[in-house]
This record gives structure tokens, C-alpha cells and sequence, in this order.
């Protein structure tokens, strides 16, 4: 139910996502399973020097904006759209592994 890389370009950041089955959609199953990738992230010696997880979406998306406040990642900032992936601008939230 979602995804995420790491970025070697920084090290220390790494972007993720999730999509919701509709049938599962307000039952709390994304905020949990961005918590447990967050605790992984932040607690396994497998991800190293990670700092910071981004969460990304459209900025329009505001089932994604719940989460994220949910998970406790902030929004950081609204990045311009870019056409065609990326038709819509969108939010970047954080969350730092000292948050």
C-alpha cells in the first residue's frame, strides 16, 4: 500500500507514498502503515544516517495532508507543478528522526 526509495543523491532523505484501497479508506490503515515505515526508517541500522522522510502529493489530495498530520510530518513547503507527471503543485511534509 505504498513506496519508497532512497534518494543517494542526499543520503540522509528519503521520499515516500501510499495509496489507499477505496474499501479501505477511512479506517486509519495509512496512517498506520506510515508509521511503521517511519519507525523502520528510523530504527533499522539497515537505512543508516537517515534523517528525514518526505511525504509527497498533490496539493489538492487533502486525505494525504490528514495523514501526513496524523504521522506527524510537517508541511515543509508547496513544490511547483511539473506537466505532465506532475500536473498539480504539491506538498512536501517531513518528518525528522528527531520529531
Amino acid at each position: 500500500m505504498g513506496h519508497t526509495t532512497r534518494d543517494d543523491r542526499h543520503g540522509t532523505a528519503v521520499p515516500t507514498g501510499n495509496w489507499t484501497a477505496a474499501h479501505a479508506r477511512g479506517r486509519g490503515a495509512a496512517p498506520r502503515a506510515l508509521e511503521a515505515l517511519t519507525d523502520w526508517a528510523f530504527d533499522s541500522p539497515a537505512t543508516g544516517s537517515l534523517q528525514r522522510l518526505e511525504l509527497l502529493h498533490q496539493v489538492d489530495n487533502t486525505a494525504s495532508c490528514r495523514v501526513a498530520d496524523k504521522t506527524r510530518y510537517r508541511l515543509e513547503g508547496v513544490l511547483p507543478a511539473a506537466p505532465p507527471a506532475f500536473p498539480l503543485e504539491g506538498h512536501l511534509h517531513v518528518r525528522r528522526r528527531d520529531a
